[in-house]
């Protein structure tokens, strides 16, 4: 079977550390829209499920150029998961769509953003730091850390050992550092939510996530109620938070193509 897209690994600096990637461009000449693509907290630039390689593959197939990244200290990327803040991500993700915007395939004009899980935090604050962001497109997204600010009061007020409550704060075997938790215990999106209204926001979210539970989304609709940019919110019933779900998770990745399509190529191109 003939490829429909070309698929290329990039690297990008930050901070004098390396950023690796995988981008995804349309077979075509003409400039074209494109997608970065947010992995969520501990995770990389594959996906569960190799959900992010699918989606960046779909969206290439469609005339949408996808750009999947690694933060530092996740995934390939350079730097140590220990040290990722809040604020060095959101860097990164800067960085990533300043490659996107001086891309010579890639029209400045129409690019958008996509976060999964605690990549959609990302999203939507580079969103806020970097204007010109045409969608954006969020699948089950983190909409403020009060949860776990009050899960770690009730660790600390627990009789526990360190070394179990390093275990109970660790993320897939890995401990994120106290910065981290600083920021993520003061984290709420309202305002940085709010401040988007006119961009369309694509909104999906599984009824069965217990890590990041459908309250987070009601948070978002909420939000958006009275935004001037187009919204849509989609609610899978059988879906956990990692999409295990085969036939709601190529939903979901339906869904988010068309929506880029829809908010990136204009009619009739």
């Amino acid at each position: 079977m003939l490829s429909n897209e070309n698929r290329e690994s990039i690297i990008i600096n930050n901070a004098g550390q390396k950023i690796f990637g995988v981008f995804h461009r349309p077979l075509t000449k003409a400039k074209c829209p494109a997608v970065l693509i947010c992995h969520g907290l501990g995770g990389n630039k594959v996906g569960k499920h190799r959900v992010y390689v699918t989606l960046a593959h779909l969206l290439a197939s469609s005339g949408i150029a996808a750009l999947r990244i690694d933060f530092r200290g996740s995934g390939d990327s350079e730097g140590e998961f220990s040290e990722m803040t809040i604020d060095n991500e959101v860097s990164d993700a800067l960085q990533a769509l300043e490659f996107l915007k001086n891309d010579s395939q890639v029209d400045s004009s129409r690019i958008a953003i996509f976060g999964r899980s605690f990549g959609g935090v990302i999203a939507i604050l580079a969103a806020n730091m970097l204007g010109g962001i045409k969608s954006i497109g969020l699948w089950a997204p983190v909409f403020s850390g009060e949860q776990w600010r009050h899960q770690w009061e009730m660790i600390k007020s627990a009789n526990l050992s360190p070394e179990r409550r390093d275990e109970i704060m660790s993320i897939d075997g890995m401990k994120p550092g106290s910065h981290f938790f600083e920021q993520l215990f003061v984290l709420n999106l309202k305002d940085k939510v709010s401040a988007l209204s006119n961009l369309p926001l694509l909104h999906i979210h599984g009824e069965k996530d217990t890590l990041v539970d459908t309250g987070h989304a009601d948070h978002y609709e909420k939000v958006r109620e009275n935004a001037e940019g187009k919204s849509k919110f989609m609610r899978l019933p059988n879906t956990d938070h990692d999409f295990s779900n085969s036939t709601e998770r190529n939903m979901a990745l339906e869904e988010s193509v068309n929506w880029f399509k829809a908010t990136l190529i204009p009619r009739g191109s």
